[in-house]
């Protein structure tokens, strides 16, 4: 009750003063004016949880300025003073919403009584429609869980804070544990951030504050006290200002920032609120994101492993894998693949032989051609290699590429002879990549081709072996570079540096 505002309006200097009494008495903050006018000159600033308001008055009367700060705060708890001369009227205000009367003339138990009951209808019906508002607001962010890529997931975070909040500036900073600094990993709202301000030291700033004490920052320039605070939010052309802190099993480990720039738009209560849920999903989410790309990193090295350790008997095959992966990034860079499929091409490309573990090493290191018989032995490493990255947990993207990377697309390779579309993009890609290094590269019976002759055969292939879109990418690259992509496209261990 103590933090409760009233504004009291009424033309009678005795009716303001009287309700002024009683209601400061009962621990309520007040504030009066005579006029509607006055009070709707007061009413942004002063933001009141309730007006207490008389219908006859001169100039603007009780009932137009209902629906003057109606239009400011819809849900604001409202009380009307009235004589039983105009109580007709004041009936006609429950049309606006009002929610309680004090007849005139009355007593301090009547006033009180009508203003604690408005109040806590208000309240009721406030949070009511916060909790409306918040559900659909939680299945909204479940999807910041389900999203792994750490980058796509801050973007996402901070689009979905400006779009719930309306504010005109959103930044979500990461602590470092080790530098004990902030770095601003996503923004939206910002022209530009200068370099100065992508960093921010544990206990500078607003943001600094929040990461140092864990506890949130609800600040406005009109009624902030700390002199560094109004400095900030003066220099950055702030008016309102939230910053909560991303806690993650209570550690804190970064910070959201939302800013409303525009006069007289402030935040609540009740964005404070809904910005903390916001963080909260966040914060499990960015753990979750970190989490996933550490156990990938494992994985790649792991695997990584396993292929040197394929290759490192055979001269060669040796580093085979590494240049195939080259080969089909720079395909999918030619062919403009979404960041998800480049992905897939990239580990795909690294892992495609992994199932040659399980063939012979006399098979492996024969100088001649292989038989018949070896060969078709040879045909089922693609299985081998789906069964060993489906045990390490691979996406089934990858998977489903390795295993069918052999498929031509007329229908006449292997395993299960696919054709055309049926055959995923990054097989497709892996084909030509595989065929070109092979081409390019020296083998026991053959040496490599020449440039010439290699592109004669990716186009003598066109269409019954390969893809007829991936040989025109393969062609392009030829002739841009020739056979220097696997040593300048910036590929290096299967990361694009």
């Amino acid at each position: 009750m103590k933090n409760q505002r009233i504004l009291v309006v009424d033309d009678e200097p005795f009716i303001i003063e009287l309700c002024q009494r009683f209601l400061t008495a009962a621990g309520y903050t007040v504030q009066t004016a005579l006029s509607g006018e006055e009070a709707l000159r007061l009413f942004k600033p002063y933001r009141p949880d309730l007006v207490l308001t008389d219908i006859r008055m001169p100039g603007m009367n009780g009932l137009e300025l209902i629906q003057e700060v109606k239009q400011q705060e819809t849900n604001l708890a409202i009380v009307v003073i009235t004589g039983h001369g105009t109580l007709s009227t004041a009936i006609e205000t429950m049309k606006e919403g009002v929610l309680g009367f004090v007849i005139k003339p009355f007593t301090e138990d009547e006033l009180l009584s009508a203003v604690k009951q408005a109040l806590e209808k208000a309240a009721l019906v406030k949070e009511n429609m916060r909790l409306r508002s918040l559900m659909p607001l939680f299945e909204a962010s479940k999807s910041l869980v389900s999203e792994l890529n750490l980058d796509r997931l801050l973007d996402n975070v901070v689009a979905m804070v400006k779009k719930e909040t309306n504010a005109d500036r959103v930044s979500i900073m990461l602590l470092d544990p080790v530098t004990k600094s902030l770095t601003v990993k996503a923004f939206v709202g910002f022209p530009t951030i200068i370099p100065q301000k992508l960093h921010r030291v544990i206990g500078n700033g607003i943001a600094g504050r929040v990461a140092q004490t864990g506890q949130p920052l609800f600040i406005d320039r009109a009624q902030v006290q700390d002199t560094e605070l109004a400095d900030f939010l003066k220099d950055e052309d702030i008016s309102s200002a939230l910053s909560v802190p991303l806690i993650s099993q209570g550690i804190t480990t970064g910070v959201l920032n939302v800013a409303m720039l525009r006069e007289g738009q402030l935040f609540t209560q009740s964005d404070l609120e809904l910005v903390s849920i916001l963080a909260g999903q966040a914060a499990a989410a960015v753990e979750n994101a970190k989490l996933y790309q550490k156990t990938q990193l494992y994985y790649r090295k792991t695997i990584e492993a396993l292929v040197t350790t394929l290759e490192i008997n055979d001269p060669y095959t040796k580093g085979h894998s590494i240049r195939v992966q080259k080969w089909a990034c720079a395909i999918a860079d030619v062919m403009h693949l979404s960041p998800e499929d480049t992905e897939t091409v990239r580990m795909s490309g690294l892992l495609h032989d992994i199932g040659k573990i399980g063939s012979s090493e006399e098979i492996l290191l024969k100088e001649a051609r292989l038989t018949p018989e070896e060969f078709e032995r040879m045909k089922q490493h693609p299985r081998h290699s789906a069964k060993i990255l489906g045990s390490a947990g691979l996406s089934e993207e990858i998977i489903q590429s390795v295993l069918h990377h052999h498929e031509w697309y007329n229908g006449k390779g292997y395993p299960d002879g696919l054709s055309n579309k049926q055959i995923p993009l990054a097989s497709r890609i892996l084909l030509v990549a595989d065929a070109v290094d092979a081409m390019s590269s020296d083998r026991p019976y053959r040496k490599a081709l020449p440039l010439e002759k290699l592109q004669t055969t990716l186009k003598e292939y066109s269409g019954t072996q390969f893809d007829p879109e991936i040989v025109e990418a393969v062609l392009q690259l030829l002739s841009q570079q020739g056979l220097k992509v696997v040593r300048s496209d910036g590929y290096e261990n299967g990361l694009k540096t």
